[in-house]
């Protein structure tokens, strides 16, 4: 093909595609591979046709499926490359756009074009990243550093942007900003600059540095202004410039809230909510209102406006941080981690919010990772309202007996750590009344252990002034006897 015909193909077919369905195309300007095809969705004469291929992709589909794959890369290469963009833009799952970005980097390695195969390898780079699959990204990338196209330029943005995007997930958030800095100078299109601020706010407001995001994203807006008001002749269409202004004031809300979580100052504090809530809300709403509606996003967006409201109604003190999504590296085998504090508001908020979201084994996950900071056997404070949060999980898994082993550790640990405060018997209760909740389910070997271990911790906690609750409508059960306190 000619230089750089290939990677416009795909445009074309989109245009193509908007221009028929507004009635601005007439069918006599098609070329012949599209005219069929085209004609049969126009006036319903394949049924059949119609029901396996849905959406606006239905058209590039069909006509995919009469192409030669071995003797027609490049529209092979072209066909997908338009359908992965559509099914991208219309916010489908990641993984059927994974499917036709792969189809289309295959066929355009059969093909001759560099530029062509420099844009596949960038499109399939991106829907992995998408996907959470960094590792996958990052090949697809190393790959692509290494073509020489023709028309280098025209690749700089997305080629940066990419690289930058798999380094944030990967951890390395100082390395991920040198690459957006760069990708910001190649930036042309008004799209390129509106994305590249909110990828280099992500990153700042990770490693705390969130007033240096504010200006880009206000630039940001006023970039979505002026492609607002030139309207069509701006390039940008009106579902992309609404998906866009959801992404920015959602960023700006970050940015705002973990400004508020970090401020001493009452008046800092409230200034600052007031201006992530505004921004929560109009992100919020344009997010509603968008024609491709990312649930992750919306999630996202309430679950930022619900700590940041929490913070505000329960009179915590200070703000509840942000959920920001901020990959780190792993820490190597020989690094000694950081105790996890459970107890901060921001770690208990993250757990209930994934209780919320019947995510149980991603909170299993994270309570473990955090008991392993703490030395065994558990005898603090913090390990006890750890092993109560994971009793909880696992309870509400109906996993009973590895919750009642939960509850057992959680007393063990309060009795062990001592002290009658009123965090202490905060966390007494909850194992207590935790494992005597669960115990009747138990099996019947089970059961015994729990018993022994409830009136072992009876007989110490009376000694220590740490209260030891009755549930309601419950006698207290009958000592243990010396057998079952050699179960625990």
């Amino acid at each position: 093909m000619s230089t750089s015909v290939a990677p416009l193909l795909a445009g074309v077919c989109l245009t193509i595609l908007a221009l028929l369905t507004s009635g601005v195309l007439g069918m006599h300007f098609l070329p012949p591979w599209l005219e069929a095809p085209l004609m049969a969705l126009r006036h319903h004469t394949s049924p059949g046709n119609a029901a396996e291929f849905a959406g606006p992709e239905a058209v590039l589909l069909q006509q995919l499926n009469n192409v030669d794959v071995s003797h027609e890369p490049e529209k092979v290469y072209s066909l997908n490359s338009a359908i992965g963009s559509l099914l991208r833009s219309s916010g489908a799952e990641h993984e059927r756009v994974v499917q036709h970005f792969k189809a289309a980097r295959d066929a355009a390695a059969r093909g001759s074009d560099p530029d062509s195969l420099l844009s596949a390898h960038l499109d399939l780079a991106e829907a992995y990243t998408d996907q959470g699959r960094a590792s996958d990204a990052h090949h697809e990338l190393a790959v692509a550093t290494g073509i020489m196209p023709n028309h280098f330029a025209e690749h700089g943005f997305k080629l940066n942007r990419g690289h930058g995007r798999v380094k944030f997930e990967l951890g390395h958030t100082l390395s991920a900003l040198r690459y957006f800095e760069q990708a910001a100078r190649n930036a042309v299109k008004p799209e390129d600059v509106v994305r590249i601020a909110c990828d280099s706010a992500v990153a700042q407001t990770c490693i705390g540095h969130a007033s240096k995001s504010l200006e880009p994203l206000r630039g940001a807006l006023e970039v979505l202004q002026a492609a607002k008001k030139a309207g069509a002749d701006s390039g940008m269409p009106a579902a992309l410039h609404t998906s866009l202004a959801a992404e920015v004031h959602f960023r700006l809300a970050e940015a705002f809230h973990s400004i508020a979580s970090e401020s001493s100052a009452d008046a800092d504090r409230i200034s600052n909510s007031e201006f992530a809530e505004a921004h929560y809300k109009k992100a919020l709403h344009l997010q509603q209102k968008s024609s491709s509606f990312k649930p992750l996003r919306d999630l996202a967006i309430k679950k930022g406006l619900a700590r940041l409201r929490q913070s505000l109604t329960q009179d915590l003190q200070g703000v509840l941080q942000p959920a920001l999504h901020c990959p780190i590296l792993p820490r190597a085998p020989w690094e000694k981690a950081q105790p996890v504090d459970v107890e901060d508001p921001t770690f208990i908020t993250k757990i209930t919010e994934l209780w919320a979201e019947h995510k149980y084994e991603l909170a299993t996950s994270e309570l473990k990772a955090a008991l392993k900071t703490h030395p065994r056997p558990y005898k603090s404070l913090q390990a006890a309202a750890a092993l109560n949060m994971l009793g909880q999980t696992y309870r509400m898994q109906r996993n009973f007996p590895q919750a009642a082993k939960q509850f057992r550790q959680a007393l063990h640990a309060v009795i062990t750590c001592g002290g009658a405060d009123a965090d202490v018997n905060s966390q007494a209760v909850k194992a207590y009344e935790g494992l005597s909740d669960v115990k009747d389910e138990l099996p019947q070997e089970d059961q015994h252990v729990a018993v022994a271990a409830l009136h072992q911790y009876g007989a110490r906690a009376a000694k220590l002034g740490i209260p030891v609750p009755v549930p309601e409508g419950k006698e207290d059960p009958m000592p243990p006897s010396a057998q079952e306190i050699l179960l625990l």
